[in-house]
C-alpha cells in the first residue's frame, strides 16, 4: 500500500474541551481529516521542565488520508497552544474498504 491510498490515524491533546471541538472542527473544516474525534476528560501525569505534572487535558483522534500526513501535522502545530504538542501518528495496517474510500475521498 502507498501513500496516495493509505489511511493514518494521529492524536493530540489539548486544555479544555472548547479547545480540543475548535480545533477538530477546524481540520474537518480545512479538508485534513475525515473525522476528528474528541475524547476526554482525561488526567496526564507528566514531567515538563524538571517538575512533574498532572493536568486534566482532551485528545482528538485524527482520521485522515496518509499523503495529508505533512499538511495536516504542520496545521495542527501551527494552531495548538502547547508548546511542545503531543503528536503522535500511526499508519493503519487494515481498513474496511468502505470506510477507506470515503476517508480517501475527502478533499
Amino acid at each position: 500500500m502507498t501513500t496516495t491510498d493509505s489511511v493514518s490515524v494521529a492524536w493530540t491533546t489539548l486544555p479544555s474541551r472548547e479547545a480540543a471541538e475548535r480545533l477538530a472542527e477546524a481540520a474537518v473544516n480545512a479538508g485534513l481529516v475525515a473525522c476528528a474525534q474528541v475524547e476526554g476528560p482525561l488526567r496526564s501525569f507528566y514531567t515538563w521542565e524538571g517538575v512533574t505534572q498532572n493536568e486534566e487535558e482532551f485528545r482528538i483522534n485524527f482520521k485522515y488520508a496518509t499523503a495529508k500526513s505533512r499538511d495536516l501535522e504542520a496545521w495542527v502545530h501551527a494552531q495548538h497552544p502547547y508548546a511542545v504538542p503531543e503528536w503522535i501518528t500511526l499508519q493503519v495496517d487494515h481498513v474496511s474498504p468502505s470506510y477507506r474510500a470515503w476517508i480517501l475521498g475527502v478533499r
